[in-house]
């Protein structure tokens, strides 16, 4: 029967054919955190669909037209769906379990096995326009991977294939960047070019995860130094976060340090996951804990990378 609760990288239909990608691991009651990508208008590209936006991060995500809904635990508003509105509930597992059984020999599902065997994972799907059935002859090729352990072997025994230079570019107009910080950001074994096809590699941790674990509030904007420890899987999951060491309040609220960094901000994950000591500004928010959020919708936020 597969798995009923819901992981970042999911798809989902709706009941008017519209495609949505689930980014988080949190299933609350009645509801999905997920945002809208395809809308079917029986034109376009994607076999009858066309793409919502452009270039993702969080900005973009806010000019979304769709339901969204606040939170008061974590004091923001989400782009929702709701149950009631689900049609259909694809999974990337069993996309890439069907394909490593039997293949139909297009270009995309070659290089996929191709992929497959040079990863070396156990635990691996399919997301994006593959997923969706909606994908074309220059779609890229979306890749999970699930859990730590598969995470970790493929940062420590992965080298990539070429070099996916137009994300270097795009990231630097789509974040308003210079190209020599994007390409700092930038990393072949999670971005590449295979036989032509632009893929990506993605990390999800296969835990579900329950809703409004405790109450938060933002206070404002904050800069500060601190230390991280390289080389955390949850650097790469999304959102991306890490513990704080020796921090430094360079600037904003003074008397309270954050303990946690979490980014929204999917272009930051691979320098996290390298860094041992980082400048960041974002949003404090006060918990149990406190955070600093990257990606807030009134501080965009940055990371940079120090050691």
């Amino acid at each position: 029967m597969g798995r009923d609760y819901f992981l970042d990288k999911d798809i989902i239909v709706d009941k008017d054919r519209n495609i949505y990608l689930v980014f988080s691991n949190v299933n609350p009651y009645g509801y999905i955190y997920a945002m809208l990508k395809y809308v079917y208008t029986g034109e376009g590209l994607w076999k009858g669909y066309e793409r919502v936006l452009k270039y993702y991060g969080v900005n973009n995500m806010l000019r979304l037209n769709q339901e969204f809904l606040m939170e008061p635990c974590c004091d923001v508003t989400f782009p929702i769906l709701r149950l009631s509105s689900v049609s259909k509930h694809l999974k990337p597992e069993e996309k890439a379990l069907e394909l490593i059984k039997h293949t139909s020999g297009s270009k995309h599902e070659i290089s996929f096995l191709e992929l497959y065997t040079a990863l070396g994972v156990r635990q691996i799907g399919i997301t994006g326009s593959l997923l969706a059935g909606i994908n074309h002859e220059n779609s890229d090729l979306d890749i999970v991977i699930y859990g730590c352990e598969d995470t970790l072997h493929v940062m420590n025994n992965f080298d990539g294939f070429e070099e996916d230079k137009d994300w270097i570019v795009e990231t630097s107009r789509n974040y308003g960047l210079t190209l020599d910080y994007s390409k700092q950001l930038y990393d072949k074994r999670t971005r590449g070019v295979i036989k032509g096809i632009k893929f990506s590699i993605l990390f999800v941790d296969p835990r579900p995860q329950r809703p409004c674990k405790e109450v938060c509030k933002r206070k404002g904007e904050i800069t500060i130094t601190a230390e991280v420890e390289n080389g955390s899987c949850d650097a790469l999951f999304y959102p991306s976060k890490v513990i704080l060491h020796n921090v430094n309040v360079v600037s904003g609220k003074v008397g309270l340090k954050p303990e946690i960094l979490v980014s929204y901000e999917g272009i930051y994950s691979t320098l996290l996951f390298k860094s041992r000591k980082i400048e960041a500004n974002g949003m404090l928010v006060e918990c149990e804990k406190p955070i600093i959020v990257i990606g807030d919708r009134d501080v965009q936020g940055y990371i940079r990378r120090i050691l």
